[in-house]
């Protein structure tokens, strides 16, 4: 910027701080947005997730229980009987109620615990835009007869309240801004001119960084 006074650095000072301001604030309302569209995401899956795309993890979380409960002679046989279990077998499937009703767990629990974390795990990858679990997400949303904009227009709709309160902390922020960059175009209209650029190369670089996020480094305009 090149100040030539004291008055110079001050004014210019004063626009660094509201326009780091500024950009706080809008990654803060970007995430807050996030955040909330990915809880919505993840109840809805939670409801909609078919057996057979967690009965995997149901496996694995049932196999490692049973390995640690089992008696020590039948603990190399846990990963087996998991796998019956998850496959319906009635005669597995008494084994295991059995072996947790000692432990005082119930098998219902450990499918719930396997659902979540599919859920989340599934919701996750959406929001990176993984093609995969787009295309998943996407298909159990048609199968509801929703759409994947209806599910975030409730979560915004949710936290309407705070993120109008973002708004406006934002606009007091380049209000400030603003206001100094006046001044300093009385002052040299030629700093003024130059801060101005200066702002604008930030703010582009910003909305890259921001909106390149969720599809790891492609424009999400």
């Amino acid at each position: 910027m090149k100040p030539v006074d004291t008055i110079d650095e001050m004014l210019i000072a004063d626009v660094v701080l509201e326009e780091w301001e500024v950009l706080r604030c809008r990654r803060l309302k970007f995430s807050l947005i996030r955040v909330h569209q990915l809880e919505v995401l993840e109840q809805f899956l939670r409801k909609k997730l078919d057996y057979d795309l967690y009965a995997e993890d149901f496996t694995e979380d049932l196999a490692e229980i049973l390995e640690d409960n089992l008696p020590k002679d039948q603990a190399d046989a846990a990963q087996q009987l998991a796998n019956a279990c998850a496959r319906n077998d009635s005669v597995a499937v008494d084994k295991v109620n059995e072996a947790l009703a000692r432990i005082q767990l119930d098998m219902s629990d450990i499918l719930y615990r396997a659902q979540v974390r599919k859920a989340k795990e599934l919701a996750q990858k959406y929001v990176r835009r993984e093609p995969d679990a787009v295309t998943l997400v996407d298909e159990i949303v048609a199968d509801a007869s929703v759409s994947i904009d209806d599910l975030m227009t409730k979560a915004l709709a949710q936290r309407l309240d705070n993120i109008e309160r973002i708004d406006r902390l934002i606009s007091i922020a380049e209000s400030r801004r603003n206001t100094s960059l006046r001044e300093i175009d009385r002052r040299r209209a030629v700093l003024g001119e130059t801060l101005r650029r200066s702002v604008k190369e930030v703010e582009d670089a910003e909305f890259q960084v921001v909106g390149s996020t969720p599809t790891r480094g492609k424009s999400a305009a």
